[in-house]
């Protein structure tokens, strides 16, 4: 080695260890206190470099993060100095900052993250060395306003005194007033520097709704004296009081009676909301009665009973019941559990109507405590209404239609599931699933199916609309997978192939991948998840399935279909872990080609012929013109315009 290469070597060993030291001390906690023998040790250290090779060094990040994000973070107030001053270190070089409480991450700035941290001694000196008061962090926050979230009241009050602005929301319109309804003394603060009251965030809601859908009394009591709206709506129409009642915040909803001079209806309804939340979150049938009688006397004290309107059409998923009307009925209905929770439901459609999240959430969270307690039909039926709402209000491609659509097909494979596998001794409803709900949800999810394919074509490309609509299209699959099983009688079988054979035809595809249906029901990967089961480690795998596979190409299913990758249905079928010999044969007898090779040149012959467990001759289904057109390909020998042109779309497909 060369003197020249050991003193290079030299000077790099002592430059990383110059960089592991800073890093270090970056990391040492305000708490643990970075002494100031330590700090004059890295000074030293530094101070022996070049200045072009300290500015390199505060550049540097470990994990996302350069030294002086992670002095600010942990409060080493000496070390940032000590980087700014000597290392000219970037004030606003950003670094990944992990929030405790939710586990997000986020991209921001020193004085964010020393914000967000409560290291009012950092905050001071970064905005001493001119650091950017009001820079936004990846989700528009401002230092403040995650100051506020953090309820660090001293670091917010300096903030504001050197000209942070505290009108400005994130990028959804959240204010620094709205994240401060846990601490009245900021709120207050915020209020005296001019916060808007009444400032809304993109759900439309205030500070007033946040305060009291955190149950915070005395934050509600303080925006209310000073001028916030009881009666502004969210976007999901929830006034103060109607919110008060979904959360079941007691207190708050005996201050805003006493406080606000409501209709009698309007008081009717809210102790008719509140007593229904109080049965479906608590499971307090007792207090649930109590307001229930409440409102009753209310709507029956004037001249005349102020009947209750709207009132919803009847409905089977609900058994036809009908709301009570008098103290004997709801007597009755007290000795009943299922009938209060029924009189829940229909409380909540009639007052938030049948589309409002809380009515949607309570059909969903209803219907689970039958699967529960093993009332599945009753489970079925709610959760059926509540898609239908859904595809109705939202189409096929919103998340929370691609749940509720996944849980009820997820219900209905484990039912079938358990039929299929029962002892004889056993006893279980062999009825379930019922071809009629299966045919239902099935016609439900393909009635738009094109128009939302459709939809996913606009630019620009939303990436969890494609996600949701891959999803449908499993469950899809896995419905013909049930229409088959469950039809039983020639007329159900006429049916199920007529709607197959009309949604064939659309030739719909996955949006991520462009798989087929038949390519769906060849792959092993074709598997619901619901979130509403904690058994989904214990997949039911239904495909490959050589029903459904028989069924769409009895229905005209392109046997020769590429997707993404220009593989075929076979390219997937003849995969180790998806390997069928009768699937496979019957894919070959439907005319799917041995010889087509995908982009990764993978052709079905090679795949199937290697797999110890073929059993089939694959000679029986290679053409010598098939062979042909692989040597053409192959040694790419001209053929355009030199073959008919019949021709040469068959050459075309073997074409890698």
């Amino acid at each position: 080695m060369s003197k020249f290469s050991s003193v290079q070597n030299s000077e790099q060993r002592q430059l990383e260890s110059v960089i592991n030291f800073i890093f270090e001390e970056c990391k040492v906690t305000a708490a643990g206190g970075a002494n100031q023998s330590s700090v004059n040790a890295l000074r030293d250290r530094i101070r022996s470099l070049r200045r072009e090779e300290r500015r390199e060094i505060v550049k540097q990040t470990r994990d996302g993060c350069p030294p002086l994000f992670l002095a600010s973070k942990h409060g080493n107030v000496r070390v940032a100095e000590l980087l700014i001053t000597e290392c000219d270190a970037d004030i606003e070089q950003r670094g990944l900052y992990e929030v405790p409480e939710d586990r997000s991450v986020h991209c921001v700035t020193p004085l964010w993250s020393a914000s967000v941290s409560g290291n009012l001694a950092v905050v001071k000196l970064l905005i001493r060395y001119g650091a950017n008061i009001n820079a936004l962090s990846d989700t528009g926050s401002t230092p403040v306003r995650s100051a506020c979230y953090m309820t660090h009241v001293e670091i917010v009050q300096y903030l504001v005194e050197h000209g942070a602005d505290i009108t400005k929301g994130n990028y959804n319109g959240g204010t620094c007033l709205i994240n401060s309804v846990q601490s009245v003394a900021l709120c207050m603060y915020l209020i005296s520097k001019g916060a808007d009251v009444n400032a809304r965030d993109i759900q439309d809601k205030t500070a007033l709704h946040y305060a009291i859908q955190e149950h915070r009394l005395e934050t509600t009591k303080l925006l209310l004296e000073h001028g916030a709206d009881p009666f502004a709506k969210s976007r999901y129409g929830d006034d103060s009081l109607q919110l008060a009642c979904l959360k079941g915040a007691h207190q708050i909803f005996e201050h805003l009676k006493s406080r606000i001079n409501y209709t009698s209806e309007r008081l009717a309804e809210a102790h008719e909301l509140i007593g229904s939340t109080f049965l479906d979150e608590q499971n307090e049938t007792r207090i649930t009665i109590l307001h229930w009688r409440l409102s009753h006397h209310i709507r029956q004290r004037g001249h005349n009973y102020i009947e209750k309107q709207p009132i919803p059409p009847p409905r089977e998923a609900f058994g036809n019941a009908q709301e009570f009307c008098s103290i004997s009925e709801l007597d009755n209905i007290a000795a009943d559990v299922d009938s209060m929770r029924i009189q829940s439901l229909l409380i909540c459609e009639r007052i938030l109507g049948i589309h409002h999240k809380d009515t949607l959430f309570r059909l969903m969270f209803r219907g689970a405590s039958y699967a529960d307690s093993l009332q599945f039909q009753k489970c079925i039926d709610l959760w059926c209404l509540a898609l239908e709402v859904r595809v109705e209000k939202h189409s096929i491609l919103h998340s929370e239609t691609c749940i509720t659509a996944q849980a009820i097909v997820k219900l209905m494979l484990d039912l079938l599931d358990k039929y299929i596998h029962m002892m004889p001794n056993e006893i279980v409803d062999q009825d379930l699933p019922r071809f009629q709900d299966v045919y239902s949800v099935f016609r439900l999810l393909t009635r738009n199916i094109n128009e939302s394919r459709q939809y996913l074509t606009i630019r620009p490309v939303h990436r969890k609309q494609q996600e949701n609509f891959d999803r449908m299209l499993k469950c899809i699959t896995h419905l013909i997978y049930l229409l088959v099983t469950t039809a039983k009688t020639e007329k159900d079988k006429e049916m199920v192939k007529a709607i197959v054979s009309e949604l064939v035809r659309s030739n719909i595809r996955s949006a991520c991948t462009n798989d087929t249906l038949l390519h769906l029901s060849v792959s092993r990967l074709n598997v619901i998840k619901s979130g509403y089961f904690s058994d989904d480690n214990n997949l039911t795998v239904i495909f490959p399935s050589l029903e459904v596979a028989e069924l769409l190409l009895t229905c005209g299913a392109d046997v020769n279909a590429r997707n993404e990758s220009r593989s075929t249905p076979l390219h997937i079928a003849a995969m180790p872990y998806n390997f069928n010999v009768r699937l496979v044969h019957t894919l070959l007898e439907h005319g799917a080609h041995l010889d087509q090779p995908n982009k990764a040149d993978d052709r079905p012959m090679n795949m199937i012929s290697g797999n110890p467990s073929n059993e089939i001759y694959l000679i029986n289904y290679i053409s010598l013109k098939c062979l042909a057109s692989t040597v053409i390909t192959k040694y790419r020998i001209p053929y355009r315009n030199q073959i008919p042109k019949t021709l040469e779309m068959f050459v075309r497909q073997h074409e890698a």
